[in-house]
């Protein structure tokens, strides 16, 4: 029998408790656990025979390893009929056929340890159960138990784009650690955007010498960078060589991580055309952006033969370096205005009977993909590489939602789920004032564990094509390393049980539980990773008949001890403990946190309310909101209720090319002082604030009289996310007022929707 055995533990971590079989993340599918715990002494012996040059490096990496998880490096010797106090590591042989090819089998006995596996893959993910498990005792105890362990799915991908933000190499090795923990198996490689080339092409130099650098705008805002003016500005960038890539692959490979390397076309490019202008339809030259671009028209010219081999030469040397079967080859968001104007693009449209730019495109890809298959490659791309027509051989990334991924499976494409709803980790994850500014939207650590890959339109044979799922970290607004780290974790160790565990196992009170002791983990490992879990939201309940607030505490952690003010002080141990909802009777200001240990777990949510003229009055609306954004219904406008900077957090109403026209009737005439009006600017989600505020009172609800009107001061071009109130302050007497929000026609110039119109979302009139 051919045996591999290895002790693995990654590194010492020690607090001082017995390991349970639920803090393992993911979930394995069998757990049986049995009394006592097996110990590792000063004569635990390793036994061992390894018969390749893989199972050698697994033997290397033990030593080392063990080593830091223990102090000692104990004895590898040869598989001996004495297994008693030592540790047996070894390949199945017959197979199992049950766990496949990165399942695994654990015996955590009294008096010694198995660990079984078909392949080294398998063998490796085992290793990093036993790690999990001694991290949660004094790096010396494994807790009796039988572990069956396989995954569900066989493509379980985090994404990093390096282009926006340069990482070093040293982040990347750290990357893909942090992968192999969750016993994650891709590592999708952005290495090529608008904003940097990124990889090394020696055919090509100028590729890096002059793609891979930028202007530096590091101080301004993503969407507010300008293009150069100077040719010898400071500038921002870097790139990897191919010795890097190398380097970096091989050390991927040994942890059983795939490294698929993004290079995008048509669009993404400009960093390319800025050294080689001849491959675009214009010929112009146009410098690395330093920051955002919208919308992506300077793109590969798809008319030119010599286009086609320029990329031929740069994925040949790629695929030299990488051994993947896969090659992303991007193919999202072209804008085609070049190519309707562009002769040799229209030509090849003729020449070729296509009809329209999206079945050039479709050529485009085709081509490449013929390239690839020539070369025992697959292509892989976004999923507007089905724009147009698309050989079923391709692989489709689905990041527009399901309904891509839905169709390509139903075409007979191979899916890889990763729609914005869940798997893009540059969204926001807590509440946007007590995060680092990130792209926008707002997915939880909740939201990501509640994702299902497989969507339930799909027939059981269709639902085979769904491969599996990853992660897209875009780094807009990522400058380093540390951020990436805030920003995929703890996320990803939710993703990793969507994508090993089975689906029926999930239990999110029983995964936020087995969380405590993955965040020690993190504490341990110097990650800096978010507790926006740990953040309290106030949901409120408005009481119309005593005009009232019933406030309820919420959030995502385990078994949480929440203290809370309600004047806006800010909460300790000392504060009232959060045991059932509360009421709010008049204006004030709610706190709260989450306190473990004497620890404060996040920074406090402020949320305000309102107890004011206006609150639970009839409203009438000129307009209907959108159904998508009703916030609280009736009295939405009127319940005393302010909303965040997220706009989907049921607390707005959102207007879609359309004024606000409210009409408040306080039930009989008052004299009030201030009229107050909330709103949101969005600039990424195409939300901006009202050109101006006028309010209008009346005694009948008939005739109106003006009392006033408010500007709005801010540019419809910042992009900082934010929220004012319009507020008029100015005598009244009335029983009815009339306010009317006057929503921006259109997108500014220079935005993604120029022209188009855009939203107007209000949460609050406050009369007081």
């Amino acid at each position: 029998m051919k045996r591999l055995t290895i002790l693995l533990v990654t590194m010492t971590i020690s607090l001082g408790i017995f390991a349970q079989a639920a803090d393992i993340v993911p979930k394995p599918v069998s757990v049986v656990k049995k009394d006592g715990v097996f110990r590792i002494t000063n004569n635990t012996k390793v036994l061992f025979e390894a018969s390749n040059e893989i199972e050698e490096d697994f033997a290397d990496l033990a030593k080392e390893l063990l080593k830091s998880a223990t102090g000692t490096t104990p004895d590898f010797v040869a598989p001996t009929a004495q297994k008693e106090d030592n540790i047996l590591i070894q390949l199945n042989n017959p197979l199992d056929t049950k766990i496949g090819n990165e399942g695994y089998t654990l015996s955590i006995q009294k008096d010694r340890v198995f660990l079984n596996a078909n392949t080294t893959a398998g063998l490796f993910y085992g290793m990093q159960s036993i790690w999990q498990l001694l991290t949660s005792t004094d790096g010396t105890t494994l807790p009796c138990m039988d572990i069956t362990d396989y995954p569900r799915f066989g493509w379980r991908g985090l994404h990093l784009d390096v282009s926006r933000h340069f990482m070093p190499v040293e982040f990347i090795y750290k990357y893909i650690d942090y992968i192999a923990l969750h016993k994650m198996n891709v590592f999708h490689w952005h290495l090529v955007d608008d904003q940097g080339w990124r990889i090394e092409i020696k055919k090509y130099p100028k590729l890096t010498e002059v793609g891979a650098f930028r202007a530096d705008r590091e101080d301004l805002d993503w969407n507010s960078r300008k293009e150069p003016v100077k040719e010898n500005e400071p500038k921002y960038g870097g790139f990897y060589s191919q010795e890097d890539v190398k380097a970096i692959v091989e050390y991927a490979h040994k942890k059983h991580v795939t490294v698929i390397p993004e290079i995008e076309m048509p669009a993404h490019v400009m960093s390319a055309l800025a050294a080689y202008p001849e491959y675009s339809c214009t010929g112009e030259y146009k410098p690395v952006p330093p920051g955002g671009v919208w919308p992506i028209t300077h793109i590969f010219c798809a008319g030119k033969e010599e286009t086609f081999n320029f990329l031929e030469d740069v994925l040949t040397e790629v695929m030299g370096l990488f051994p993947s079967t896969y090659i992303h080859i991007g193919g999202d968001e072209a804008t085609k205005t070049e190519w309707e104007k562009c002769e040799l693009c229209q030509k090849r449209m003729t020449d070729e009977g296509l009809k329209d730019e999206h079945e050039l495109q479709a050529y485009f890809i085709k081509r490449i993909e013929k390239f690839l298959n020539k070369n025992g490659r697959q292509l892989i791309g976004w999923d507007e590489i089905l724009e147009g027509g698309l050989d079923p051989t391709a692989t489709i990334m689905s990041w527009r939602g399901s309904d891509p991924g839905i169709r390509a499976a139903k075409a007979g494409h191979d899916v890889v789920m990763s729609p914005t709803s869940h798997c893009y980790f540059d969204y926001y994850q807590g509440d946007p004032s007590l995060e680092p500014k990130a792209f926008g939207g707002n997915i939880t650590l909740k939201k990501v564990y509640n994702f299902e890959p497989v969507p339930a339109e799909l027939s059981v044979e269709e639902a085979k094509h769904i491969i599996g799922a990853q992660a897209n970290i875009w780094t807009e607004y990522m400058p380093n390393g540390r951020h990436v780290e805030y920003m995929i974790m703890p996320r990803m160790s939710a993703l990793s049980e969507v994508l090993w565990s089975p689906k029926d196992s999930k239990d999110w009170g029983d995964f936020s539980k087995r969380m405590e002791s993955q965040y020690k983990r993190f504490d341990k490992l110097g990650i800096n990773y978010a507790t926006s879990a740990f953040q309290v939201s106030a949901r409120p309940e408005l009481d119309p008949a005593n005009k009232a607030i019933k406030v309820s505490l919420n959030t995502d952690a385990w078994d949480p001890d929440i203290y809370y003010t309600t004047d806006g002080s800010e909460p300790t141990v000392q504060s009232n403990k959060y045991t059932q909802p509360f009421t709010i009777s008049k204006s004030g200001t709610v706190k709260a946190v989450v306190i473990q240990d004497g620890k404060q777990k996040s920074q406090p949510l402020a949320t305000d309310f309102t107890i004011h003229k206006a609150i639970a009055c009839k409203v009438d609306q000129k307009y209907p909101n959108s159904k998508s954004y009703e916030s609280t219904g009736e009295y939405a406008l009127v319940d005393g209720i302010k909303g965040s900077k997220d706009h989907h957090d049921g607390n707005w109403k959102g207007f879609n090319a359309k004024d606000l026209v409210a009409t408040i009737d306080l039930g009989q005439s008052q004299t009030f002082s201030k009229v107050s009006t909330g709103v949101l600017q969005d600039n990424g989600a195409w939300i901006f604030y009202p050109t101006h505020v006028t309010v209008e009172v009346s005694e009948d609800g008939q005739n109106f009289n003006k009392l006033g009107t408010v500007k709005n001061k801010v540019s419809a071009r910042d992009g900082e996310r934010q929220i004012q109130d319009l507020v008029l302050n100015k005598k009244g007497t009335g029983r009815y007022i009339r306010v009317t929000a006057a929503h921006l026609t259109s997108c500014p110039k220079g935005h993604a929707g120029e022209g188009q119109p855009g939203w107007l979302f209000v949460d609050e009139i406050i009369v007081e």
